[in-house]
């Protein structure tokens, strides 16, 4: 009985533990005439945050807190907010049954895909699956002094939420094609603060399941701000050195800890009404 409350205190401990979150922050150079200010989101920032981008901090030189907005425009329908980007990328061919090549890209998590363009000097006419189990048939091919080329993959704002977004080329019974290079375009958004020349922000963001969405009065009038010219701000340097806080799982583990309570109640009753039989 003792070995079993040991246990559950153990346990109850445990759910108590903190949580290491990696942390990162961007230095951002605040310039220009006008009162507001926006922040092109890079991709080390989308690939280090939250999903939903939700423990996004931004603070100015006294270390305050300071109001933002996320601008997302609507895909499509503007190009200016189409960012690219040649990512890392290898390749990896399997010789079984079915003869496939895997063209793994780093460095895309957690952004809106526009499309991929594979770079190929390789001849070959062959269907490509994306993660969601869409194929296309992508082609290079040059005949009779004629070129046809069709290498990129449209992927309508897929969100990448893995490390490495895979794609496989069914390669039949050929060799695999030759991947020379590797050109993502995403769907860029934008921070949208108020700021003044001169001074220099800070955004902080790292990985964080225990944050939701900061509320901001500035979303409230938005629409009247984007009305408005802004200027674009860029971030002049990054620290990624993953500085390490803890964060509480309390939240997480309330039911848990009740449980616990309430069998630790149960088994002291137990303990009790047997020694009282036993006297």
């Amino acid at each position: 009985m003792k070995k079993i409350i040991s246990l559950l205190l153990a346990l109850c401990f445990l759910s108590f533990s903190p949580v290491v979150i990696l942390a990162s922050t961007a230095k951002i150079e605040i310039d220009g005439e006008n009162q507001y200010k926006a922040l092109r989101l890079t991709p080390q920032i989308y690939n280090a945050a939250n999903s939903d981008l939700s423990d996004l901090l931004l603070k100015n030189s006294k270390g305050e807190t300071v109001p933002y907005f996320i601008y997302r425009t609507k895909m499509g329908k503007e190009d200016y907010f189409i960012e690219s980007l040649a990512p890392k990328f290898t390749t990896q061919s399997f010789d079984k049954n079915d003869k496939k090549t895997d063209i793994m890209i780093d460095g895309l998590k957690n952004m809106r895909l526009h499309d991929v363009t594979i770079d190929t000097d390789s001849m070959f006419k062959r269907t490509i699956t994306i993660p969601n189990g869409r194929t296309k048939e992508i082609y290079n091919l040059s005949l009779n002094g004629v070129s046809e080329v069709d290498t990129t993959i449209s992927l309508g704002g897929q969100i990448a939420y893995d490390d490495t977004y895979v794609m496989t080329i069914d390669d039949a019974d050929d060799k695999p094609i030759n991947v020379n290079n590797i050109t993502v375009r995403y769907y860029a958004d934008e921070l949208v603060f108020e700021g003044k020349a001169g001074e220099v922000f800070t955004l902080e963001f790292g990985e964080d399941p225990t944050k939701t969405a900061p509320v901001y009065d500035i979303e409230r009038y938005k629409d009247e701000i984007l009305k408005g010219t802004i200027d674009r701000v860029a971030i002049s340097e990054i620290d990624d050195t993953t500085a390490k806080k803890a964060v509480s799982t309390e939240r997480d583990y309330k039911f848990l800890f009740n449980i616990v309570i309430i069998t630790i109640t149960l088994l002291l009753g137990v303990v009790i009404l047997v020694k009282l039989k036993r006297t």
